[in-house]
């Protein structure tokens, strides 16, 4: 079992994820409401999408990759006192560097715009709203990225809880300038856009206030590039590309299907679901198992290290798994559900639901990578992930051109799923042969177990969820949801019920755990 601390900070961590993914899907239908599934929504994704690719990339993953290890040595090894103008050498130099980035962004983003939605140049009023758009929203980058700053202060120090929760601000920002302010601006796309602004300042004055708590309220603007900071730049690099491959492979499938009308749109809908397992399962382990595994490696407690990750892994595969399976059984009435209404119709839930069952294909395999990932960034290796992230990238490119020509916005999110696996085969592949880490037979037997339970659980469901949609007209929305809720309810109850049966949970263990707890 995981000891208490650990487990205790990743339900903490997974339970906010959760809380502020459920705020999302609330997002995401009061936008589908507003927005639909064509022009303003195709234009305000795009414009939401730039910043929020570097969001991704950088405060997401790359950030922590590089400054946890290296911050989490000083402090431990050193001193606060040196930890602290660490943190003031990195806060200076990332100021200057996102203001500078963003004012040039922000004056070619006609340009930038052409980059990342070339389909919409063909359509002169649709590129100049997303030109429009993605000024507003682009400075959000600016302060999530300073936000992740003091949030891998906080998760250095042991406090999740506050990071975690920074998305909820996001979501509510958005629901209530579309709710409270819509008529005020030309278009409910424009609203939506300065909520994107507005939760941004929001979300740093709150983390810089948790952390000034902590003594560890940084601001500086005397640049002092030492040792450790020429050390975290140094990996900061290859963890960008090496913690943003999931993210990259989305942004290249909206690329290439905004030539198609409402696709941009689906590919975004379907994803949003998809982040919803993924960020309450492989971002909350993830989360808390690189500052476990980057203290165990500066004391060399090598067997504490494999054991720790052995029960995330098996953490990870009761979880996932029947989430992915569970969500391709039920992806059509979950999507008619909760969108089709207002501007999203019957043919946009359809597309929806095909793509959504494409991404959880891969659902495993994102949440195993970010885990696989944390072992070499812990050995302060974000050049290894990196390269394996490019691999998986050109698999990408070169799997959306062949398949987009066959399949049209299937074959964009089929390449997205292959290049996932192939970037989590590599590196359990890499980090086998150099001995870094090994899954115990009993674990890897636990997750074959858990494969086939989920799968029988799905079977089920699916079956469950014909009968539901069958005839729509004969069950009004309220009761479809509560008939969907009913069904999911008990292939989770017949899921978790099948564990113990075939011991993949022990009941005793679990409840002496309890008691200890």
């Amino acid at each position: 079992m995981l000891n208490k601390k650990f487990l205790k900070n990743t339900v903490a961590v997974g339970g906010l994820t959760f809380l502020s993914r459920i705020s999302g899907l609330i997002r995401d239908l009061v936008m589908a409401k507003y927005l639909g599934a064509g022009k303003l929504s195709d234009c305000f994704f795009v414009a939401f999408r730039i910043p929020n690719l570097f969001r991704s990339i950088f405060a997401e993953g790359a950030f922590n990759s590089a400054f946890i290890p290296i911050f989490s040595g000083i402090l431990y090894g050193e001193g606060k006192e040196k930890a602290k103008n660490f943190c003031k050498s990195i806060f200076s130099l990332l100021f200057y560097i996102l203001l500078i980035f963003t004012l040039i962004c922000e004056i070619f983003m006609p340009q930038v715009v052409q980059i990342f939605a070339p389909g919409f140049s063909k359509n002169l009023d649709k590129f100049e709203l997303a030109v429009s758009l993605s000024k507003i929203t682009f400075p959000f980058l600016f302060f999530i990225a300073l936000t992740s700053f003091f949030g891998s202060i906080l998760n250095t120090l042991g406090n999740f809880k506050p990071y975690a929760s920074t998305p909820i601000i996001l979501n509510v920002c958005i629901v209530m300038t579309l709710l409270l302010f819509a008529n005020f601006f030309p278009n409910a796309a424009y609203a939506v856009s300065w909520g994107v602004f507005a939760s941004g300042i929001i979300q740093l004055v709150w983390l810089f206030w948790i952390a000034k708590n902590y003594g560890f309220g940084i601001i500086s603007f005397e640049i002092n590039i030492t040792p450790a900071v020429k050390q975290f730049f140094k990996k900061i690099g290859p963890g960008i590309m090496g913690a943003g491959i999931y993210h990259l492979n989305i942004m290249i499938a909206s690329i290439f299907a905004t030539p198609i009308n409402g696709a941009v749109s689906w590919i975004y809908y379907a994803d949003r679901l998809n982040q919803l397992p993924l960020g309450v399962i492989g971002i909350a382990i993830a989360t808390v198992l690189l500052p476990s595994l980057s203290k165990e490696m500066k004391g060399n407690r090598f067997n504490k290290m494999q054991l720790i990750f052995n029960n995330s892994m098996k953490m990870a595969s009761i979880l996932v798994i029947p989430c992915a399976i569970g969500m391709i059984a039920v992806s059509y009435p979950i999507i008619q559900i909760f969108f089709e209404r207002g501007l999203f119709k019957a043919s946009d839930t359809y597309a929806t639901a095909q793509i959504l069952q494409i991404l959880c294909l891969s659902l495993p395999a994102l949440v195993y990578t970010k885990l696989y990932s944390n072992i070499f960034y812990a050995r302060k290796d974000t050049k290894t992930p990196m390269i394996i992230a490019g691999i998986s990238l050109l698999f990408n490119l070169f799997l959306t051109i062949t398949l987009t020509s066959m399949f049209s916005y299937i074959g964009v999110v089929l390449a997205i799923s292959i290049s996932n696996w192939i970037n989590f085969l590599i590196l359990y592949y890499i980090s086998h042969i150099k001995d870094f880490m090994h899954i115990y037979k009993k674990i890897l037997k636990d997750i074959i177990k858990i494969f086939v339970l989920s799968v029988a659980m799905g079977i089920i469901v699916y079956f469950g969820s014909i009968g539901i949609m069958a005839d729509i007209a004969v069950y009004n929305l309220f009761i479809r949801i509560i008939m969907l809720m009913l069904l999911i309810t008990f292939g989770m109850g017949f899921y978790f019920i099948s564990l113990f049966v075939f011991r993949v949970l022990d009941f005793k263990i679990i409840k002496s755990y309890i008691k200890k707890s």
